[in-house]
């Protein structure tokens, strides 16, 4: 065992490799996971936004890397969340316990997002075929 493995009181410290993810890390991944699926984001637009590759925020929602605070509060404004969302459900205790991810408001919240951008999109078609049909028509 190498030295930097080991506490000062001896015992061996918490490794990924060994212990997985810190329960967490693994929450706070997903509830920004949870986050940028409600703000209707990629991956990529959102590690665009706080400066990390698309790899990098698949890892945060993992937890296989930890998000920095510096980090997680611009997720936060980015995403329009406040930064106990995040910590929202963990409780006292620590868990690896699998959850269902969305509560019944967030899906229906990312439901009626959804539905607005197909409107638009349907309405912006409509307004390009109207305007195909009409220059033909002249």
């Amino acid at each position: 065992m190498r030295k930097s493995e080991t506490h000062s009181t001896g015992r061996r410290r918490r490794t990924i490799r060994e212990h997985g993810p810190d329960p967490v890390d693994v929450h706070v991944g997903r509830r920004l996971r949870q986050a940028r699926f409600l703000a209707g984001m990629s991956q990529e637009e959102l590690g665009a936004g706080i400066g990390v590759s698309f790899q990098a925020v698949q890892k945060y929602e993992h937890g296989e890397n930890r998000l920095s605070a510096s980090r997680l509060f611009k997720a936060a404004r980015l995403l329009d969340r406040p930064i106990s969302f995040f910590f929202e459900e963990l409780g006292g205790e620590t868990t690896t316990k699998e959850s269902n991810g969305f509560t019944r408001d967030e899906v229906r919240e990312h439901l009626l997002q959804m539905t607005k951008r197909i409107g638009t999109l349907d309405g912006a078609q409509a307004a390009k075929g109207l305007a195909a049909q009409s220059r033909q028509s002249a």
